[in-house]
């Protein structure tokens, strides 16, 4: 695997793999996250394969437009299980 795939399908993870709500009330919070997070990960993964406008940008631009992405929606808008006061 490239170095280049490797960044790529890690910054897919991080879009994917957030920490779990703490408590019941903290999911929807979660889920909503979760979801726009999932959303720009499809973006980067259709654009990856080479799916129109965005074929002939590369690799490299799609994982920076995710990590980019990714930072405007970090996980700290719920409380994680693994914070104090967490289930």
């Amino acid at each position: 695997m490239s170095p280049d795939t490797r960044e790529f399908l890690a910054a897919v993870l991080d879009a994917i793999n957030i920490p779990a709500p703490a408590t019941f009330g903290d999911r929807e919070e979660f889920g909503r996250l979760l979801e726009d997070r999932v959303l720009d990960a499809v973006v980067a993964l259709t654009g990856a394969l080479g799916e129109p406008p965005a074929s002939d940008w590369g690799l490299g631009w799609h994982t920076e437009y995710l990590r980019n992405r990714l930072a405007t929606k970090p996980p700290t808008t719920y409380r994680h299980q693994d914070t104090d006061g967490g289930a």
